[in-house]
């Protein structure tokens, strides 16, 4: 089975939940690329089964370039693969809308269901505009907890 990972990142946090979710996920068996939103055109996902999107939000939005991305992609390639989503987004005293919702919504529109609930990764706010520096343990591990997720979702039972 092979994955692909599609982030945007503006510092750094993204490519850093793309590149452990990627390591997760081969360490699990599947063959994983990984790779920014600008390097990855429709036509690239042919081969893949599981499409997984990686977005920051930026006053309440998805990623431009993932967005035209999830738009552009066949609905026969997004009906014969697996999709799921994460993101990171800002803390707020109050609910705000998050890039991952924008994504997901977009996949809903074009009648895609997720393959696992969306990761969603809230950066304490002194943090959001610095560069990624490494995840606490606890982001580690819904890190790890997310490619679980993935994996019972996408990857058949052998038959005995």
């Amino acid at each position: 089975m092979k994955a692909l990972i599609v982030y945007s990142s503006w510092l750094g946090h993204n490519r850093a939940i793309a590149r452990l979710l990627a390591g997760e996920l081969s360490r699990r068996g599947l063959d994983v690329a990984c790779a920014p939103a600008q390097h990855v055109r429709p036509s690239d996902l042919a081969d893949y089964d599981l499409l997984v999107l990686g977005t920051y939000t930026h006053k309440g939005h998805t990623s431009r370039r993932l967005r035209a991305l999830c738009r552009a992609i066949p609905l026969r390639q997004l009906e014969r693969m697996e999709v799921a989503v994460f993101g990171t987004h800002m803390a707020w005293p109050e609910p705000h809308p998050a890039g991952v919702d924008e994504l997901t919504a977009c996949l809903a529109e074009r009648g895609c269901e997720l393959a696992a609930a969306p990761l969603r990764i809230e950066l304490p706010s002194r943090a959001a505009y610095r560069p990624a520096r490494g995840w606490t343990a606890a982001e580690g591990t819904r890190v790890v907890a997310f490619a679980d997720e993935l994996w019972e979702a996408t990857v058949p039972e052998p038959i005995l």
